[in-house]
């Protein structure tokens, strides 16, 4: 297995460094106050405007609520964070209110906090119960007042299916759109068993669903990838980097944008300052 130190070494010699690398902050910032809550996106905004141009955004998730309302959580269910069994696709908007004791927001009281940020990853998060027809229409329902349509935002998937349909819709097709990918072991798919093939897969899917971007999970960049991501057009995520140095790598990569846990750690230790 290569080392660090080695990946370091290689790309300082074989990469360019002249690309600009920014932070953004994971679920506002999980690891420093709850995730995907208004005190946490409040904190992370607060942040933004002392960071010398650094931190300049937020990943956060929407999903679907019983009621039809996109409500910014990233679980299934309730129990992580607030000790709950319950399910959020069975809660109604207000029960889930209720129960995080307000912390949660729902995505159309987000502009609020959005404002001023030049790049904002909204993930909309699926499973094997999902309405596509109503996930869209409560998209749609959103999106379309003029707060978000001026907002930098880039909507974010796993679900090939769903970014196919938002390709599709003449109001949602208006936003730019970034598939996200994680390694995918040869039990759940075996015609693609390599990194290699993963990588060269995902451009080819993002190409075909006219994204404009691609997250990966950090472990699965490297200098070909980024590369020919650069070639196509396609600007690159990596999650969820919370170890410095390998952030060091990824930046000498020319990766353009680092999510992260612990924005004020990496805005602490001025990693991003190197090119």
């Amino acid at each position: 297995m290569t080392s660090l130190s080695s990946l370091l070494k290689n790309s300082h010699t074989t990469c360019p460094t002249t690309y600009s690398t920014f932070l953004l902050g994971h679920r506002g910032a999980r690891g420093e106050r709850l995730e995907n809550s208004r005190e946490g996106f409040i904190y992370t905004h607060r942040l933004s405007h002392h960071s010398q141009d650094r931190l300049v955004g937020i990943e956060f998730d929407v999903q679907l609520t019983q009621d039809g309302k996109l409500v910014v959580f990233h679980d299934d269910t309730m129990l992580r964070l607030f000790s709950r069994q319950s399910r959020i696709d069975q809660c109604t908007a207000a029960e889930i209110q209720c129960l995080s004791g307000g912390a949660i927001m729902l995505l159309e009281e987000m502009p609020e906090v959005l404002v001023g940020y030049r790049h904002i990853e909204l993930e909309i998060k699926t499973h094997n119960r999902t309405n596509y027809s109503r996930l869209l229409q409560a998209l749609k329902q959103c999106l379309s007042q003029s707060t978000f349509k001026q907002l930098p935002i880039t909507l974010t998937s796993f679900d090939v299916q769903l970014l196919d349909y938002l390709q599709a819709d003449c109001l949602l097709s208006t936003f730019k759109r970034g598939l996200l990918v994680e390694p995918i072991s040869s039990q759940s798919n075996p015609a693609l068993m390599s990194t290699g093939q993963l990588l060269s897969h995902t451009i080819d899917t993002a190409l075909r669903l006219q994204c404009e971007a691609v997250g990966l999970y950090y472990l699965l960049f490297n200098e070909s990838f980024v590369k020919q991501c650069r070639r196509y057009g396609l600007s690159t995520t990596a999650w969820t980097v919370n170890d410095t140095d390998y952030a060091k790598y990824l930046i000498k990569l020319g990766v353009n944008y680092l999510i992260t846990d612990y924005p004020s750690v990496f805005l602490n230790n001025e990693i991003l300052k190197i090119r």
